[in-house]
């Protein structure tokens, strides 16, 4: 009998656990959570499974918000119009999701634990949707529930590897030479240590993402986010040519299992030739290696019936060597 618990705040004991699980990742870390409920304006529930002695056998951070809260971000920005409105989410349809969870700590009791998920997402009402952690394939739903499944991946270089290994399995003509170019023609990587370097990689970002038609952030969305989460391993790289920044990533490093985040390449990069991005990921890879990472997560893919910009995507992700991942997301 698996028993549910459902709480407005972690418990003390939160964060530690996930870091006892493989599963564990910053998508269902407390620190998330609060930028989630203040950046986005989601509401996190933490929620853990208790055996009848009192085993947590498994824990999951889902954030209840509003249908339609990603068009309205792209239609106002994520400004003042769109928190005025987030905050009269409750007269709005609600929508329940979660990233890379539930967290099993006892897969003995997946199967109970899924159907007490399962009960609790419906007993809710409204959409909801979620995704499995990349690495945890032994989970699903009962059929009883009559849920959707679908495919999505990742690419996921294993860091065990030595470097060598993980230099030899990218590819020759792209990844391996465009590293070479880039260092060839003085390009630098530093890593963001002050609100100055955040301003520089919010105006980059923007400007990539205006170029691309995706959603801009404020520069409080960058500084507070970076902010709440830099204690759990959050940190960010620049990229330089003539002391002009020509690229950016962040990156999340909790439980050593990285994620990029914000990807962000200037127009100078573009026309130059200049492989920034390249040779950002080759840093970040240095980077895990020696801070004892286990996994460098490409943060996603679209596994087939691919759009041509869908494409180049998976292509660039592809050439860096790592492990193809198909993983299930779930919705009702």
């Amino acid at each position: 009998m698996i028993s549910t618990d459902i709480g407005k705040e972690p418990d003390s004991e939160w964060n530690k656990r996930l870091l006892d699980s493989k599963l564990g990742t910053i998508y269902q870390t407390k620190e998330y959570g609060a930028y989630v409920e203040s950046r986005l304006k989601s509401k996190p529930i933490y929620l853990k499974f208790y055996t009848d002695n009192g085993e947590i056998v498994s824990q999951l951070l889902l954030f209840q918000s509003f249908k339609g809260r990603g068009k309205l971000a792209e239609f106002f920005g994520r400004g003042f119009v769109y928190s005025a409105v987030a905050k009269t989410s409750s007269l709005l349809p609600k929508y329940t999701n979660w990233i890379f969870g539930p967290v099993i700590f006892n897969t003995t009791y997946n199967y109970e634990i899924s159907e007490s998920l399962g009960n609790l997402l419906i007993s809710r009402k409204g959409k909801f949707s979620g995704s499995l952690h990349p690495l945890n394939s032994d989970f699903d739903f009962p059929q009883k529930f009559n849920l959707q499944k679908r495919n999505t991946a990742t690419f996921v270089i294993d860091l065990n590897q030595n470097l060598e290994q993980i230099f030899n399995n990218t590819d020759k003509k792209s990844v391996q030479k465009n590293i070479k170019r880039s260092q060839e023609r003085g390009v630098t990587v530093t890593q963001i240590s002050s609100k100055e370097d955040l301003i520089l990689y919010h105006e980059l970002l923007n400007k990539h993402r205006s170029e691309n038609k995706l959603v801009s952030y404020s520069l409080e969305d960058v500084i507070e986010g970076y902010e709440l989460v830099k204690s759990i391993g959050q940190i960010g790289f620049l990229a330089w040519y003539e002391k002009i920044p020509v690229g950016g990533v962040f990156i999340s490093t909790f439980n050593k299992y990285i994620n990029e985040w914000g990807i962000a390449r200037s127009m100078i990069d573009t026309e130059k030739k200049l492989s920034s991005l390249d040779l950002l990921r080759w840093k970040i890879i240095e980077w895990g290696k020696q801070n004892n990472c286990r996994y460098y997560d490409l943060s996603g893919v679209k596994p087939s019936n691919r759009s041509p910009k869908e494409e180049d995507l998976f292509r660039n992700k592809a050439k860096w060597g790592g492990k193809l991942i198909n993983y299930t997301l779930f919705s009702n």
